[in-house]
């Protein structure tokens, strides 16, 4: 009984214990209802996110009974930043956290509620008026909308929080997360808003624009509706057209079927004429060679008996020479002729287009053919409309070749009236050459007839012309490659008139004709041209002004002042040429060696602007060339150079030197400068030299009555005469009884009121290398010679007082050409030859041994590396320069130019490539085997010793 009793009372308490956490469990789920409610209302509303986060707290805070508290939202850069604080005071290193930083940044980190317990004393106080306690637990939760925080919310309690209490801040921070992303939202809506309304008004005013311009279409409309009337009568009409499409199409396409078939045929076609045309090139390099070979030593022996510089042919024998030289020449331009005709066959020619001045080609034409007009007794004239451009784009080298062809058969054609060339421009932009003479004029079946390869309109055996016919052929092939035409007018008796017409932008224009869209080209500047009036003199690239009664003439200086400029830039040139006729010159502009030297003989200037970066040739050749020309050598000449080259050009004769870019002020010094040399008529010299008998003899040697010559015995008279006068030139020894040579110089250097000349070194004993390098300390100012000879001394005096050769007394021209025919840059140097043909060694060995040069001579470039070896290996003299023939046998030229380039002690040994091929891109495929220069056979021999001297190292 009393078992059963207690096992029921048991029970009874089981029962009321269930029954009351029942009832708790109710109570704490009625609780968070009621709290979920509560903080539901406080969320409610448009509400900011700083506004709503305190509302959230402040609920929060009171309905959990917490003691202090905070609230974080996260920017949206990941960082969380301090919104709301309840109870707690502000803390500046904790108002933003990054994700992970403390307790908050953690809980914001791993999404999920961190409650901490048994908070350490003075880790948060929580105050009032009256005092102030440690908090005992802190619980912080991350506000959640739909798994992402969206902030963190951070509670400080006195006591000890229940699970329920936890359990229902777990479950507001999803309503606390929503609403914080709803007032993110909210903001960005508001800015979003404010945007709209301002993109509102700018519709608005767009709105009224596009009124006024619906009023506008409404017009446009009404015509429109007017040409679709039109349209719809047209669509009939191509409803028609249509029909007959179809039909064509069909026949269309059965053609193309038999294209399709045709098209294999005419690959194989394509492939079998690619071969046809790589076996004409190799076979037009051969016979280039071939040809050139044999003609290049003809020339070149023929050239030194003209020249009888040992005075032993009679006037007969030199005139035989000189008649072999020109059949030569003749048949160079026969082999050039047809190289050119079979290139232009095989496609190997390109364009290469540039802008030009029109000027410029005029006046070089001038020049050429003035010489021509004056010994047939024929009159010759250039002139042009006023309103033709001043440049075109084309590709001038070609433009000048139809020309050239065109006049010289106008002269060769031409006994008695005259030779004119007129340019005038045409619609759609063309630009037009007429060719016209008062020659033997051409029946009417024979206007085809002259331009066919190998066909002249008197082909007879008797025929009094000459020629072969291929000039018109490929001056008309060149105009068409150009995008232009020849047409010829003439009648028997009355001349004959060629027409030339090329477009004035010519690679745009020439891709234009060859469409059928038949677009124009784009315009030229229409800048009045200079015309060249009929005139004996030469032709300057002038500005001028056409008045309305008669064609324009150029502005001409006075004769003696005539200034030629070789510059590669035609821009610079242009403006050099602009400040020229500002300074009251006359100018002469060329772009290319070639033209330049060509130049410096026909229109005699009185001085020379020189660019050394030309395209054709290095400027120091071109320097050095002039310099040893008896009919230029005298032209004072101003080098311009965007490198330093000034010891070189002044070493070669050279008046001035100035690096690029140059100021105008410079370049008008230089001017001023060269007319200071040409027009002065006495020159002054001062011989320092000790010995009495030594000045006499200089005296002696150098007397001339454009020439005053002062000589003293010391270094002190010598300072003494350099601050009374100016001299154009010092010739001194350099042992002097009061001081010595080198003192003498630095006392020039140093002292501003003496002016300083170029200075001829002249000394009897021999100078060594140190004793060299220390004199030219002064190269920037002066040029040093060390000439241990009479005719030296004379021949380095007349080169920098720039004297007229022919003006000298008669045996001082003797000397002068005595002592060339002894080059000093070439005296006792060593010359390795490579060539196989002994016709051309035996011309070379002529022309080389005459300047005093040592010779080695190769058969091929094996031979030549076995020469070099041997020299190495036995410590002999070393080879000076190499002259490099390209096409030989066992190997070539070039394997053995890249061979010498592999030995180390063979990096700087100048090779100078010498070839007769004459094809594209020769003088690339040479330099790109490390050759220092080319040049083409046959051998223009000045031009051949001017690239020795200026590639032969210096001693």
């Amino acid at each position: 009984v009393l078992f059963g009793a207690a096992l029921l009372l048991c029970l009874i308490i089981a029962a009321a214990a269930m029954v009351s956490r029942d009832q708790t469990a109710r109570e704490s789920v009625a609780w968070q209802r009621e709290g979920q409610l509560g903080l539901g209302e406080k969320l409610q509303g448009d509400q900011s996110l700083q506004p709503l986060a305190e509302r959230a707290l402040r609920f929060l805070a009171q309905y959990l009974d917490a003691q202090a508290g905070a609230i974080y939202a996260v920017d949206e850069d990941g960082w969380i930043r301090r919104v709301a604080s309840y109870a707690s005071l502000p803390d500046p290193a904790t108002e933003r956290l990054p994700p992970g930083s403390r307790l908050v940044g953690q809980a914001l980190k791993e999404n999920r509620a961190l409650h901490v317990t048994d908070v350490p004393e003075n880790y948060l106080h929580i105050g009032s008026g009256i005092g102030s306690a440690t908090a005992r637990e802190l619980l912080i939760a991350p506000a959640r909308a739909r798994g992402i925080a969206q902030g963190v919310v951070e509670l400080g309690f006195f006591r000890r929080l229940r699970p329920y209490e936890h359990e229902f801040v777990e479950h507001v921070a999803e309503s606390l997360g929503m609403a914080f992303r709803a007032a993110k939202d909210r903001v960005r809506l508001e800015e979003l808003l404010e945007e709209t309304q301002r993109q509102a008004e700018e519709l608005q005013t767009q709105q009224e624009e596009l009124r006024v311009s619906n009023e506008e279409l409404e017009e446009q409309g009404r015509i429109l509706r007017e040409q679709r009337m039109q349209v719809e009568s047209q669509r009939a009409e191509l409803e028609e057209n249509n029909a007959q499409l179809e039909e064509q199409t069909q026949a269309l396409e059965s053609q193309r079927d038999q294209l399709t078939s045709a098209q294999g045929v005419l690959t194989s076609k394509a492939a079998e004429l690619e071969r046809a045309n790589r076996y004409k090139s190799e076979f037009l390099a051969n016979m280039s060679h071939e040809l050139r070979t044999p003609l290049n030593s003809t020339l070149i022996l023929a050239g030194l008996l003209a020249d009888n510089k040992e005075g032993n042919l009679s006037e007969g024998q030199v005139k035989f020479a000189q008649t072999i030289v020109s059949a030569g020449n003749d048949l160079l331009t026969l082999i050039n002729d047809i190289l050119d005709l079979s290139k232009i066959e095989a496609r190997q020619i390109e364009m290469q287009y540039e802008s030009i001045s029109i000027t410029e080609i005029l006046g070089n034409l001038r020049a050429t053919f003035e010489p021509v007009a004056a010994q047939k007794n024929v009159a010759f004239e250039i002139h042009g409309e006023a309103e033709a451009p001043t440049a075109i784009s084309t590709d001038g080298q070609r433009l000048v070749q139809i020309l050239r062809n065109l006049l010289a058969n106008a002269f060769k054609f031409t006994e008695h009236g005259s030779v004119q060339l007129h340019l005038k421009t045409l619609p759609g932009q063309i630009i037009a050459f007429d060719v016209i003479d008062t020659g033997i004029g051409l029946p009417e079946h024979q206007h085809d007839i002259i331009f066919e390869a190998f066909r002249q309109a008197d082909g007879s055996t008797h025929r009094q012309y000459g020629g072969t016919g291929l000039g018109l052929s490929i001056a008309r092939d060149l105009a068409r490659m150009l995008g232009g035409t020849i047409e010829v007018r003439s009648e028997v008796g009355l001349g004959s008139t060629f027409t030339l017409t090329v477009p004035m932008a010519g690679h745009r224009a020439a891709d234009a004709a060859a469409s059928e869209s038949g677009a124009a080209a784009p315009s030229s500047p229409r800048n009045p041209i200079p015309v060249l009036a009929p005139s004996p003199g030469s032709v300057h690239a002038g500005r001028t002004r056409a008045g309305p009664a008669a064609p324009a003439t150029p502005r001409r200086s006075a004769p003696a002042r005539r200034i030629l400029i070789i510059e590669g830039d035609a821009a610079f040139a242009k403006t050099l040429c602009d400040l020229a006729h500002d300074a009251g010159f006359e100018c002469h502009v060329t772009h290319t060696a070639f033209e330049g030297l060509a130049a410096a003989i026909s229109y005699a200037p009185s001085g020379i602007v020189l660019d050394l970066n030309l395209a054709d040739r290095a400027g120091l050749g071109v320097l050095d060339q002039l310099k040893h020309d008896p009919r230029t050598r005298h032209i004072p000449v101003h080098v311009l150079s965007p490198d330093d080259h000034a010891q070189e050009a002044l070493a070669l004769g050279a008046l001035g030197y100035a690096l690029k870019p140059v100021q105008p002020e410079q370049i008008i010094e230089a001017f001023q400068a060269l007319a200071d040399k040409f027009s002065q008529t006495l020159r002054r010299v001062l011989v320092v030299e000790d010995d009495e008998k030594q000045r006499d003899s200089i005296r002696r040697l150098l007397d001339s009555t454009e020439i005053e010559i002062i000589d003293v015995a010391g270094a002190a008279a010598a300072l003494q005469e350099l601050r009374r006068t100016t001299f154009d030139c010092v010739v001194m020894d350099l042992n002097l009884p009061d001081m010595s040579g080198m003192e003498l110089l630095e006392q020039m250097a140093s002292q501003e009121e003496i002016s300083f000349p170029p200075v001829i070194v002249y000394t009897g004993r021999e100078v060594s290398r140190e004793e060299e390098q220390e004199l030219r300390r002064f190269s920037s100012s002066i040029i040093i010679k060390d000439a241990r000879s009479p005719e030296r001394l004379l021949d380095e005096v007349t080169l920098f007082l720039h004297q007229v050769e022919s003006r000298l007394p008669q045996e001082s021209q003797r000397i002068l050409r005595a002592a060339r025919n002894r080059d000093a840059a070439l005296e006792n140097r060593r010359i390795l030859i490579v060539e196989d043909d002994v016709r051309n060694i035996y011309a070379l060995s002529s022309v080389l041994e005459s300047t005093g040069a040592r010779l080695e001579i190769a058969r091929n470039g094996l031979e030549a590396l076995e020469l070099l070896e041997r020299n190495t290996e036995q410590g002999a003299c070393a080879v000076d320069l190499v002259l490099m023939d390209i096409m030989m046998p066992v190997m070539d030229g070039l394997a053995a130019t890249r061979a010498i380039r592999q030995r180390a002690e063979w990096k700087r040994l100048p090779i100078i490539a010498l070839t007769a091929k004459a094809m594209k891109d020769d003088q690339e495929i040479c330099l790109a085997a490390g050759a220092n220069d080319y040049i083409a056979k046959p051998l223009d021999v000045e031009k051949l010793l001017s690239l020795i001297r200026v590639w032969m190292p210096k001693r």
